[in-house]
């Protein structure tokens, strides 16, 4: 095991290079750059400036050695500075020649996108998992139809579309919830219950868009698999021999049915990091995944760059944790793992 341990671990360096290599090259095969964007706000910019700003920021030259100068800073977990007039760094503070700390953008947004989809992914498996359990042993009744129907329904909605009305029913028509941000106006000025208490009220709408999107997915899941599990040999066995019905559902089905979870879980890892664009930018919150798009309408190369090696990342080592875990749960996928 610490064998394949080691031989994944370094495989991953030289696909994450080849993933930063391809992103940098896409992304300077869309038209513009930052200085066409700064110059747009200011109608009198002449080309002079817009070369003096792409001196600045290197894009003079090829890009690649734009991407050697990106690749040598990356190595040091340095991300440099964003486009932007802030010249915040991109991933963690730094502190200039004067002793001002700058604060990291990423270290800014990535608590807030953790906290959001941390808990839609404790909701999703709140209710994915007994509405799957319940989907399966009810198979082809009433709620089993039930169920599915919900699902589809979930699948087809878009999830902007949903926002768009939550946002108007609950905060525009009745004035139940905030619409936007993390905090009031004035929340600074409360007590610490209070702060919290205002800060719930603004995550139920986003965590609740967050988790009615991978919802439906994994409710199916977990009822397909519980269904494979139910018809297998052993299932019969556990029948044959008296054991109670709570016993062979969620100790021998539920226990086996749950493996193919691990791989999903393990990939959704990215996404817990990543955040939600559609979410995040709907209810304007400041998170990596309102920061990607604002970055990408910027052209804020070091801003994208850095959020797509993150995410690279943890995609690899999501995969890696996926095997790993799958091997643990598995006796005989930990058999073939250490041949």
């Amino acid at each position: 095991m610490l064998k394949y341990l080691l031989k994944r671990l370094f495989w991953m360096i030289p696909m994450l290079i080849g993933i930063s290599l391809i992103s940098f090259f896409i992304m300077h095969l869309a038209p513009g750059d930052i200085t066409t964007t700064e110059a747009g706000f200011n109608p009198k910019a002449s080309e002079e400036s817009r070369q003096k700003l792409r001196e600045l920021y290197n894009l003079d030259k090829p890009v690649i050695v734009q991407y050697g100068l990106w690749l040598e800073r990356m190595s040091k977990l340095d991300f440099g500075n964003s486009f932007a007039s802030h010249q915040r760094p991109v991933f963690w503070q730094t502190t200039d020649e004067n002793n001002n700390t700058k604060l990291g953008m990423i270290q800014e947004a990535l608590p807030i996108t953790l906290l959001i989809n941390v808990l839609s992914m404790g909701l999703i498996i709140l209710i994915a998992l007994p509405l799957g359990i319940i989907s399966a042993l009810t198979q082809n009744r009433l709620p089993d139809r039930s169920i599915t129907l919900f699902v589809f329904i979930g699948f087809a909605i878009p999830g902007f579309w949903l926002a768009l009305m939550l946002m108007y029913w609950t905060g525009v028509a009745h004035h139940w919830l905030p619409i936007s941000g993390l905090h009031s106006m004035g929340a600074d000025k409360l007590s610490g219950f209070a702060q919290g208490l205002d800060t719930l009220k603004h995550l139920i709408l986003p965590v609740f868009i967050s988790a009615i999107t991978g919802l439906a997915g994994i409710s199916l899941f977990v009822r397909n698999g519980m269904l494979e599990v139910l018809h297998q040999d052993f299932i019969t066995t556990a029948k044959a021999k008296g054991l109670p019905e709570g016993t062979i559902i969620f100790r021998h089905a539920l226990r086996n049915a749950l493996l193919p979870l691990i791989t999903i879980f393990g990939l959704s890892i990215p996404g817990l990091i990543g955040g939600s664009v559609i979410a995040e930018s709907i209810f304007a919150i400041p998170g990596m995944g309102k920061l990607f798009f604002d970055a990408v309408l910027m052209r804020d190369f070091p801003v994208i760059m850095g959020i797509l090696t993150i995410g690279s990342a943890l995609t690899l080592v999501g995969n890696l944790l996926a095997d790993l875990s799958y091997a643990w749960a598995d006796p005989r996928v930990r058999k073939g793992v250490m041949q």
